[in-house]
């Protein structure tokens, strides 16, 4: 991961900013690297993307954002920053790409406080009406949530069960990952299903630390590298998965708030709310896999996968015991 030793200057040249610049370390994910820069009396946040070097996905990512930034939404969203040669994407040599945006102001909202749940619920459904209407004239890069075995052919059954021989972490959850391999093979044969389900064009990972609060409310929505044509429902399954934690005693209430604040603005067929359970568990499946291969590609170390299956595990078994939730 490009997490270490980077030299930003190159990355800062490519725009005109003002001075004094000074850079920032910033809240950083497993797939890019963030910074706050400091330029003059303006602050902007530089993204440089880890995990894939297409310049193609950013160029999509700006386009949805170009055309949201004309529909009325009661949040901030990234606004790119054009560089010297005008374009908002930045390539650098050697292929790593990199992004400027302006920097949002707020707070991380947490699912501990009951308004900002209802409020992230809220702000889902307002995107999820902005993401149904707008064109922006480029084809999907990533594959619907609902196309799990195809996204994932490169880890096998075998491969993911396997990870519990070679890792003594993961030994200990052998049946864990039993379990979710049965699962797995479950939501493969509703696959047909899902795809039935009403398309459209879904941020596809708003949780709790893509968005960023002022009091109770949602004020800035983050990260949108992740946009796809999917089932519409996937939004809210999304977040769902999020919530529905390990130890947590408060799931049924944050599963509840959050359900809540999304019908609030948005309203989802009967299908869509019968299909819920399996689309929260399809998300943490895709995790699970997605980690996988990060272990199996030596990008983690063990004890991150070790969280993710417990994550997921438990996700799954919850929704199972805990289907009448989502009928609401």
């Amino acid at each position: 991961m490009l997490t270490k030793n980077i030299d930003f200057e190159p990355y800062l040249a490519r725009y005109d900013l003002a001075l004094p610049c000074r850079v920032e370390q910033g809240e950083s994910g497993m797939n890019n690297t963030t910074r706050i820069v400091h330029a003059g009396d303006s602050r902007y946040v530089l993204r440089i993307y880890n995990n894939h070097k297409d310049a193609d996905i950013v160029r999509l990512e700006h386009s949805v954002l170009l055309e949201l930034q004309s529909r009325p939404l009661p949040f901030c969203i990234p606004i790119p920053v054009p560089g010297k040669d005008g374009s908002t994407v930045t390539v650098m040599e050697g292929g790593t790409v990199a992004a400027l945006y302006r920097y949002i102001e707020g707070e991380r909202p947490v699912s501990a406080h009951s308004p900002h749940v209802y409020a992230l619920g809220r702000a889902a459904a307002q995107l999820t009406r902005a993401l149904g209407a707008i064109e922006p004239g480029r084809e999907p890069l990533y594959s619907p949530y609902f196309e799990l075995e195809s996204t994932y052919a490169g880890m096998s059954p075998a491969g993911f069960l396997g990870l519990t021989d070679r890792y003594a972490e993961l030994e200990a959850r052998k049946d864990s990952f039993v379990m979710l391999q049965a699962e797995r093979e479950l939501v493969h044969a509703l696959s047909g299903e899902l795809a039935l389900l009403p398309r459209q064009w879904i941020h596809g990972d708003v949780v709790f630390n893509n968005t960023v609060c002022e009091g109770d409310e949602i004020v800035g929505v983050l990260d949108f590298e992740f946009v796809a044509v999917d089932a519409r429902a996937m939004e809210l399954a999304v977040i769902l998965a999020d919530i529905i934690r390990p130890g947590d005693p408060d799931c049924t209430e944050k599963v509840e708030r959050l359900m809540d604040g999304y019908m609030h603005s948005f309203t989802l067929s009967e299908k869509e709310k019968h299909a819920l359970p399996v689309l929260v568990k399809l998300r943490l499946l895709d995790i699970a896999l997605h980690f996988a291969i990060r272990l199996r590609d030596g990008l983690d170390q063990p004890s991150i996968m070790a969280g993710i299956v417990d994550h997921a595990s438990f996700g799954c078994k919850w929704v199972n015991e805990n289907k009448e939730v989502f009928e609401r």
